[in-house]
């Protein structure tokens, strides 16, 4: 046996050695990859073998957004619905019959499940995935105590927890659960071992769920149903047998293997993430404000246009700068402005050649210091690409959020933001879009600069500095004209003394 722990080789030899274990794991974790389900290409087909999917949505809710399945708009719809119906409200993705028990067969009884979702909202048993039929049949969702079934849900009523389980047509059911349900707003990696060979947990078969990478939590396979045989007629990535909520988030992509996953496969395969799409995203740093046209995908992109809007006005563009400036991201082509406000930024190739400029792979280009940073954080983004396919592309903020009152966008908060604060006290702005109000001191939301965003911004302050800190602002408010938070500075000093005397 390699015992490379024990070895005299360089430490560069080692990381080598290292980096190529990883692809050992992940190579023979691919060698079981049987369905593979990217939505990098605006569909539901299957990237390594025949079995394409159907997104089933009626009246056209769903979309793509980055190369993720968006199905943000179901919106609490029920998975008990005629789907057949041209009016039906929902959407979700279904398998062709016999996916699951197939792999389970050529896996000589073990099978997994791999996938890479982000709630956006979490409602008790929505579906991230659901195999096998229910007492109506297939295309049913009324029921399946007396049907067989193996489910993930990125949470569920019994404790709350993201789960995966086996049911059994004798309406036993055995639950592995993480310890918690999946965060919103966050791409969380889910995995789901069904293993007949091994029996650990019970004589029947193994669960194991593995969620980001963590520590494995395993149940029986009940006794009495066999997997391979299961009647998988209604293979559903969304979609409940039971009457209960449709998923509502971002499915980014889906495996099914032929096999069991290790833990160092599951590790492997959570550290090099789902299949990049070959699409821009918008990447913001929350510590510049420098925003960035990012390629995650191993090969060059060529994009021809984009647009980032903010509703709240959190764009800047005094500090916006052309992705094409100095005319290197695109030589053979002229990019012209089409917008250029706090609420709206775009821009596309007009002129020369009209291909548009090249992202390398892993790759990026700037657009400088475009966003204001605040704690809003409420950017759109739209792409169009050489060959004038468009997409609304993905976000994703990077470094720590912005402190609720650091209203200079300093990192701190401090004398400066108190500056800023007082000045806009007992003041409304029912004109202003969010961002403009939040700059003002409307801490809360509400358009204005009241005594509870005072409160607010006191707390704050106090965290950050200590009371005697914020008690010595009630000596340097900087205008007349705030003499009424003056004031309330000087309250808050008497209390401080108050409590420190005990009275």
């Amino acid at each position: 046996m390699n015992t490379v722990g024990h070895s005299k080789k360089s430490a560069a030899r080692r990381l080598l050695l290292a980096a190529g274990t990883l692809a050992v794991f992940a190579a023979s974790a691919e060698a079981g990859l049987v369905h593979k389900y990217t939505f990098n290409n605006g569909n539901a087909n299957d990237s390594v073998g025949t079995a394409n999917g159907e997104v089933i949505d009626r009246t056209g809710i769903s979309s793509y957004t980055g190369g993720a399945l968006d199905l943000t708009r179901n919106n609490n719809a029920n998975s008990n619905q005629d789907f057949s119906l041209p009016t039906t409200v929902g959407a979700y993705v279904d398998l062709p019959n016999g996916v699951f028990s197939s792999a389970m067969t050529s896996g000589a009884g073990a099978a997994t499940l791999e996938i890479w979702a982000t709630p956006q909202e979490n409602r008790n048993w929505a579906r991230l995935v659901d195999f096998g039929t229910s007492n109506g049949g297939e295309n049913t969702s009324g029921g399946a105590g007396a049907s067989a079934y193996v489910l993930m849900t990125a949470q569920q009523s019994i404790n709350g927890q993201a789960s995966a389980s086996v049911h059994s047509s004798g309406g036993v059911e055995n639950f592995a659960h993480s310890g918690a349900p999946l965060a919103t707003g966050v791409k969380s990696h889910m995995v789901a071992v069904f293993d007949h060979t091994n029996i650990t947990a019970g004589p029947n078969g193994t669960l194991t769920l593995y969620v980001n990478n963590g520590t494995p939590v395993t149940a029986a396979i009940p006794t009495g149903i066999d997997l391979t045989q299961l009647n998988d007629n209604n293979n559903w990535l969304g979609r409940a047998q039971w009457p209960d909520p449709l998923f509502d988030g971002l499915i980014d992509e889906f495996r099914i293997y032929d096999n069991a996953l290790t833990a160092a496969q599951v590790a492997a395969s959570f550290a090099a993430g789902p299949e990049p799409a070959p699409v821009p995203v918008l990447t913001v740093n929350r510590s510049t404000g420098v925003i960035s046209l990012s390629n995650q995908s191993g090969g060059g992109i060529n994009v021809t246009g984009y647009s980032i809007g903010s509703v709240g006005g959190g764009l800047n563009p005094a500090t916006w700068t052309s992705i094409d400036a100095g005319n290197t991201f695109d030589p053979n082509g002229t990019w012209t402005s089409s917008s250029s406000t706090n609420l709206s930024i775009a821009e596309s190739v007009t002129g020369g050649t009209l291909d548009g400029g090249t992202i390398a792979g892993n790759g990026s280009a700037s657009i400088g210091a475009a966003w204001k940073k605040t704690p809003i954080e409420d950017l759109t983004f739209t792409y169009t690409m050489n060959g004038g396919a468009t997409g609304a592309g993905q976000i994703v903020y990077t470094g720590t959020a912005a402190k609720r009152s650091d209203l200079n966008g300093d990192g701190l908060v401090n004398a400066a933001d108190w500056a800023v604060f007082v000045p806009n006290s007992s003041t409304a702005f029912a004109a202003d879009p969010a961002v403009t109000a939040y700059l003002k001191g409307d801490l809360d939301g509400d358009k204005d600069n009241d005594y509870a965003d005072f409160k607010l911004f006191k707390a704050d302050f106090i965290a950050a500095n200590g009371e005697a800190a914020f008690a010595a602002l009630g000596a340097a408010v900087p205008e007349p004209a705030t003499l009424g938070l003056a004031g309330l500075a000087s309250v808050a000093l008497v209390a401080a003394r108050r409590r420190a005397a005990g009275k």
